[in-house]
């Protein structure tokens, strides 16, 4: 197994990494997008074209809505307990419509698809604004049906609904339509969100309007969005013409003086790639892991390993990063370290966990691991079949030949 085959994850520094996620609901990550060939973004728009067309009927006109004052963040969690889902049912057996959608986001971190889409569907019916962005987020992000996903989001932006008209910013903007994603992130932050005044500026960015794209990200760390002095700091450390290591280091220092551990790791990844000054990295990943940054519990274990092959302190950090952060990422590093010192069997009972804690990723360390090092053919055909449903794909249907099974 070379070491291109172990997937290796680091996170900091990373042109417009991070801001198009979908905010405030349930997301998956890890969609790839970047690999569109010129024919297919042409048919790609003119796709986006007709989905616009066939509900503007729809979704230009307003829908009477109801909004509840019950805050739905109080029930999105990484984690949840039966005695979450009762009090959520008891919510709704008090009236409060937000519990349908309290219901459904338990579900749907469950896995439960239907049943999640169940109770969306029940809120929506009693007239709750949010289970419309709820199902759109359902419907794009976990049902691969976008047509769905811009139909609910488009009613519900429509009425006033800041995140589903920011979700169709992100929609748009992974299909590379940035005047329809400018248009409703541009509508999203009139009514509020200040994040999508972020994402307006990587669009800029991207477009290479340069001086467009720096005041937007002043204006909005002006705003509070601390996620700004990190974009800022990326743009003048990796823009050519307008590089500026001293701004690089003023954006960050300010990013995390107001808190930001996302800005604290960054100056920490400024330190090791540019200065290769590793004990000031150190320091400042520290800092980045003292404010919840899980990049930074990760590139503390990575500096440690790669650099100064320390691995005792790698696998000291990465536990720590998901002891204390749960940094579901950090488990598969520690299967990565124990799989550069050739204890196998320690590697598998990482790579298990990371998998049992939804990095599916794991599964195709786990068949290269039983394939080239403990030569169980049949435990590797097994965890390669999983790893054909991640991201993977093709490399573990690649190996599954190699192993003598086609895989359809």
């Amino acid at each position: 197994m070379s070491s291109n085959d172990i997937t290796i994850g680091k996170a900091f520094f990373k042109e417009d990494e991070g801001i198009h996620l979908y905010r405030y609901s349930v997301k998956e990550t890890g969609e790839e997008i970047h690999g569109f060939s010129a024919s297919l973004r042409t048919r790609t728009l003119l796709f986006l074209a007709l989905i616009i067309l066939l509900f503007t009927s729809c979704s230009n006109e307003k829908v009477e809505l109801k909004k509840s004052t019950y805050n739905l963040e109080q029930c999105n969690k990484k984690t949840y307990t039966n005695k979450d889902l009762n009090a959520y049912k008891k919510l709704i057996e008090n009236n409060e419509i937000q519990g349908y959608n309290c219901v459904g986001l338990y579900y749907m971190r469950e896995k439960d698809y239907k049943k999640a889409k169940e109770y969306f569907n029940k809120g929506k019916d009693k007239g709750n604004i949010e289970s419309y962005t709820q199902l759109g987020s359902l419907y794009s992000n976990f049902l691969n049906n976008k047509e769905k996903a811009i139909e609910y989001y488009t009613i519900a932006a429509n009425n006033g609904e800041a995140k589903a008209a920011h979700n169709l910013g992100v929609i748009y903007d992974k299909k590379f339509a940035y005047k329809e994603a400018l248009k409703w992130y541009e509508k999203s932050f009139e009514m509020g969100d200040t994040y999508s005044l972020l994402a307006m500026g990587h669009i800029y960015r991207k477009q290479k309007n340069y001086e467009k794209a720096i005041k937007t990200f002043e204006d909005a760390a002006k705003l509070g969005e601390l996620e700004a002095y990190h974009s800022l700091g990326v743009f003048y450390g990796k823009e050519k013409q307008f590089k500026d290591l001293k701004k690089v280091e003023e954006y960050f220092q300010k990013g995390y003086e107001l808190g930001s551990g996302l800005c604290a790791g960054a100056m920490g990844a400024h330190y090791e790639e540019d200065l290769k000054n590793y004990e000031k990295a150190i320091e400042w990943y520290k800092k980045g892991f003292e404010l919840k940054s899980e990049a930074s519990a990760n590139r503390l274990g990575f500096i440690y390993w790669e650099v100064l092959k320390d691995y005792k302190k790698a696998i000291y950090w990465f536990n720590k990063g998901y002891e204390e952060l749960n940094c579901i990422s950090c488990l598969a590093s520690v299967a990565n370290v124990y799989t550069s010192n050739k204890e196998y069997e320690k590697s598998i009972k990482w790579y298990e966990l990371a998998y049992e804690k939804g990095n599916k990723k794991a599964a195709y360390n786990l068949g290269l691991t039983y394939q080239d090092y403990l030569k169980n053919k049949n435990k590797a055909i097994y965890w390669y079949k999983k790893a054909v449903k991640t991201n993977a794909k093709y490399n573990a249907i690649n190996r599954l030949k190699e192993l003598g099974v086609i895989y359809e």
